[in-house]
């Protein structure tokens, strides 16, 4: 049940429920998956072994997602599902009702918190109507559910607790590799031969720390051996004041090639700029495990669970968050040193095929359905 998702889409969101749903599948389960209508899309289709029901309600806006709750219980009548999975967001839950109505146990797949971070505006609002629907609501759905599964356990109620399991998303590590590197690719996106192409790519949030890296490379223009991706954003250009441009939003189908062909892979979070950050990084990294599936040295912030992920030294060089300075030094590092290159570009590799793929996330995943049908 992801019914604020578009499948296919560009977003990390829909590149997540597309590889759970597919993952699923491939590991012999009957996958129906719940998600918002597309006008160019039928209603209901099947594809890479999952049936998609594509639903729409009026108006067509997330706040307003409760009203499809009628169209979820008719597919739910129509497949009898053994479990039902729904990957929480605010004014959702039409997967967890219908679950609890018709007695199916369910999962709450939490990636985003459910409880309100310190200075949450969204707390003080709900504090002010004194009996605090919000968060009665968004508690409401976390007691209904069978079992819950989160990056990090912050963001849960204290009382789910001991209902969570901690499970990190991955990357498609048969998509992701280093055999997808493209040399012509390299030539159309102007990479200049023999130069160090390094690539950003997601969405362009204020903490997401495109800022800050665009600062650092502007710290390195001199340096014609560096060459700056970014991919993601609503704009495509050349770079301001750095050497490098802006692709805008691509294809989830072309990132494969896009990330191989780079050397290094940029995540440089500002995590200063999202309030709810401060009850930890609960932000699954997916451009982290796709730069590392495709044989990349990460440059990344030391905060956990990203400092577990990209080991310094090892898969990769910590730089402090928020700070141009320390990503432009990471960058130069890495590009002075072939061999160094090389040796945590392929540790990477080894690391997140072991423990980040889709397919041991869902895993997981299978482990916690198959325990609350029992």
């Amino acid at each position: 049940m992801a019914s604020d998702q578009r499948v296919p889409g560009a977003t990390g969101g829909s590149v997540h429920v597309l590889e759970v749903a597919r993952g699923l599948a491939a590991r012999g389960h009957e996958v129906h998956a719940v998600i918002s209508r597309d006008g160019g899309r039928a209603a209901r289709e099947e594809d890479g072994g999952v049936v998609w029901h594509r639903i729409s309600w009026r108006p067509h806006r997330r706040l307003f997602r409760f009203r499809g709750r009628r169209a979820v219980d008719a597919i739910a009548a129509a497949v009898a599902p053994s479990v039902v999975m729904e990957r929480y967001y605010n004014f959702g839950g039409e997967g967890i009702a219908v679950a609890a109505r018709r007695g199916i146990p369910s999962l709450l797949e939490v990636n985003s918190p459910v409880v309100d971070h310190p200075r949450s505006l969204k707390g003080a609002l709900d504090a002010a109507l004194v009996v605090r629907p919000m968060r009665g609501y968004r508690e409401s759905l976390v007691r209904k559910a069978a079992a819950l599964v989160a990056p990090i356990p912050e963001i849960v109620p204290d009382f789910a607790r001991p209902r969570t399991e901690v499970v990190t998303w991955g990357a498609n590590v048969e998509a992701f590799a280093p055999a997808q590197r493209s040399e012509d690719l390299r030539r159309a996106l102007g990479v200049p031969a023999d130069a160090i192409m390094a690539i950003f790519t997601g969405s362009f949030r204020p903490w997401h720390g495109v800022h800050v890296l665009e600062a650092a490379a502007r710290r390195l223009q001199a340096r014609r051996d560096l060459f700056f991706v970014l991919v993601g954003g609503a704009t495509e250009g050349p770079g301001e004041g750095y050497r490098g441009r802006r692709l805008g939003t691509r294809p989830y189908a072309e990132m494969p090639a896009l990330v191989a062909s780079a050397d290094i892979g940029l995540a440089p979070y500002d995590t200063a700029r999202l309030g709810q950050l401060a009850l930890g990084f609960y932000w699954s990294p997916l451009k982290v495990f796709e730069y590392m599936a495709s044989g990349l040295p990460t440059i990344t912030i030391p905060r956990p669970p990203l400092s577990d992920i990209v080991r310094d030294g090892q898969e990769g060089l910590h730089a402090r968050d928020g700070d141009p300075a320390a990503v432009a030094a990471a960058v130069a590092r890495l590009a002075d040193d072939a061999a160094l290159r090389r040796q945590l570009g392929a540790s990477a590799r080894l690391r997140v095929v072991d423990r980040y793929s889709w397919a041991r996330h869902c895993e997981q995943l299978e482990r916690v359905l198959v325990r609350i049908t029992a």
